[in-house]
């Protein structure tokens, strides 16, 4: 399915608040499937940033699929085999972020590549593998079947009675994933694990963003009401979760490593982004509530 066309042969640059509700989410994942083939292939081909664009495009299609199943008579399931792979892109996808934010920390130090940790280079091989491991599971006849079903769901699935709604009721939807997101952050304030409940936060952030993108060919600017401040949420919190990832990282390295001056000063700066993330996030979270209250 091209870009231009959406499924049911309604051109995505023509549908509005009228079009059917299930006509709208089922061109978004047909067009998303189209996004997750080259994103597979670049995979398997190693090229940087495609496990992460793979692991966001299967987010984006399982969510529409969840979030909107009540516009579809049989949506179709991912199983424990679509959340293993998921699983194993997010190991990759850390790894990788990982060396590049070490990265970026070692230029801020000024620090020369010859000057650089052994434990960098044991990133790069632990990267390696994970990429390796990707490539035997998205190679699997499984994966193909998977993408075929989604295909045929996106061309021909038979809508309820919701999905032959007009589109405009899909704000209804959305109002519920803005909710989650305003109430999944608040209980941040009694949060015993803040590093867990800010990553809760980013999820329901990135759920309300994608299905208000899932929703946009229908809803126009109002969905753009939610996908915005979403994604900024998502953004810092995506943020936040890196530069713990990276404090965490440091502290399981061996005490000979964790004792040197260079992890100290690393410490010192990952701790120092997680106090400024904080309150940048919460500053953003603020004007939110404000934005959509």
């Amino acid at each position: 399915m091209s870009a231009a066309t959406a499924a049911g042969g309604v051109r995505a640059g023509t549908m509005t608040a009228s079009t059917r509700a299930g006509v709208v989410v089922r061109a978004y994942i047909g067009g998303q499937i189209d996004v997750l083939n080259r994103a597979i292939a670049q995979t398997q081909r190693y090229e940087p940033g495609s496990v992460g664009l793979t692991r966001a495009t299967v987010h984006r299609i399982r969510t529409a699929v969840r979030g909107y199943r009540h516009l579809f008579v049989h949506p179709p399931y991912g199983g424990p085999q679509l959340e293993r792979l998921l699983a194993a892109l997010k190991r990759t996808e850390d790894l990788e972020a990982l060396r590049v934010h070490f990265a970026d920390r070692f230029d801020e130090l000024d620090l020369a590549a010859a000057d650089r940790p052994h434990w960098y280079g044991a990133l790069k091989s632990e990267q390696d593998a994970a990429y390796r491991q990707i490539d035997r599971i998205s190679t699997q006849a499984w994966v193909a079947a998977l993408l075929g079903q989604v295909r045929v769901f996106a061309d021909r699935a038979e809508l309820t009675r919701d999905g032959r709604a007009p589109a405009a009721s899909l704000m209804g939807t959305l109002t519920q994933a803005k909710t989650h997101l305003l109430d999944t952050y608040a209980k941040l304030h009694y949060a015993e694990d803040l590093t867990a409940a800010r990553d809760k936060a980013r999820q329901a952030a990135r759920f309300a963003r994608y299905m208000a993108e899932a929703a946009r060919p229908g809803l126009g600017r109002a969905a753009d009401g939610v996908i915005v401040p979403a994604a900024d949420l998502e953004h810092l919190l995506r943020q936040y979760r890196q530069a713990a990832i990276a404090r965490n990282w440091l502290l399981r390295l061996p005490d000979t490593d964790r004792a040197g001056r260079l992890n100290t000063v690393l410490m010192e700066l990952e701790q120092r982004q997680l106090h400024r993330l904080g309150e940048e996030t919460d500053e953003v979270a603020a004007a939110t509530v404000e934005l959509w209250r």
